[in-house]
């Protein structure tokens, strides 16, 4: 179980001007869910809205300001040392870059072992045999250890940097827009290798991405993000059905449908407000067709409608 409580994460900006404040961005707002064993979390929003920012603040790759995280029963914001680098083996990362996530200096079958020389006390003939494992696991052939990163497409450079999390058995990965950069051929190979590995190994993922459509492919649950913030936590079938949340809903409306009618797109009014200033009450009150006098004034507490959340004034 991965239980996330209240975790904030904020940037200070600098001032531009002689008689300027220093400006904060609150790139992650006060944010709580839950992630039970076994299943696989959606957590989508547009550019800018504090994914990938909490993503990191879970893993500690950038210290969290406040909030808790929980990994099977462990505050994972409460260890340092030693203690928090053996905890490590039990949490990774896909990153989004799969080519810039790799070291170019050394070849694959390194990059791969390279966890398990840094947190294992394997033979090197073990350590040879797990990477050759790994490889295998992800589709990646034998003889293709011995090559280096610029040598492979996209698609396999993201088998490696799968392989490389999976080498110490984690029980939660966090997979950060791993199929946004590859061809759309590709990304349903490595969603489906994705799912493969989740169900054989017993695996816990937080799926970051802003594309609706491949979420929907994944995710057991879904978390809507804006301006660091989650606005609406659904089940998969009840998000996609019957959203709660007017950003929720035009998300839903810009997926590409099959068959498009004419002029049957759907955009938001306005610009995405600045994250180092956003509007009083409900942040999305600028933008939203509903929004009452109430949404100016105050944000709306998240709410319970029958399985889902949401933070609306209007439930």
């Amino acid at each position: 179980m991965i239980k996330i409580r209240g975790l904030k994460k904020f940037f200070r900006v600098r001032k531009r001007g002689l008689f300027e404040s220093h400006g904060v961005v609150r790139a992650v707002d006060d944010i709580s869910f839950s992630i039970p064993k076994g299943e696989t979390l959606g957590m989508v929003g547009e550019s800018g809205s504090g994914k990938s920012t909490a993503a990191r603040a879970m893993l500690r790759l950038i210290e969290p300001d406040a909030g808790s995280v929980w990994i099977d029963g462990t505050d994972v914001t409460a260890l340092s040392g030693k203690r928090l680098r053996e905890f490590r083996k039990n949490m990774q990362i896909v990153f989004q870059d799969p080519f810039g996530s790799l070291n170019p200096r050394i070849p694959v079958k390194k990059i791969i072992s390279e966890p398990l020389r840094i947190h294992s006390e394997m033979s090197r003939r073990d350590i040879f045999d797990r990477t050759a494992e790994l490889m295998d696991i992800v589709g990646l052939q034998p003889d293709q250890g011995e090559r280096y990163p610029h040598e492979f497409s996209g698609g396999q450079r993201q088998r490696i940097g799968i392989a490389r999390a999976l080498a110490l058995n984690p029980k939660f990965i966090i997979l950060d827009e791993p199929v946004s950069a590859l061809d759309v051929s590709i990304q349903g190979q490595i969603l489906n290798l994705l799912t493969d590995l989740k169900e054989k190994l017993d695996l816990t993922y937080l799926f970051v991405a802003h594309d609706l459509a491949v979420v929907e492919h994944i995710s057991d649950r879904i978390v809507v993000m804006y301006l660091g913030r989650i606005v609406e936590e659904s089940t998969k079938t009840g998000l996609y059905t019957s959203p709660l949340h007017p950003y929720t809903k035009s998300l839903i409306k810009s997926i590409p449908e099959k068959k498009p009618a004419k002029h049957s797109f759907s955009v938001l009014r306005g610009e995405i407000p600045s994250p180092e200033s956003p509007p009083s009450g409900c942040y999305f009150h600028p933008r939203c067709p509903s929004a009452m006098k109430l949404c100016e004034e105050r944000y709306p507490e998240m709410k319970r409608v029958g399985d889902n959340s949401v933070a609306c004034h209007l439930y």
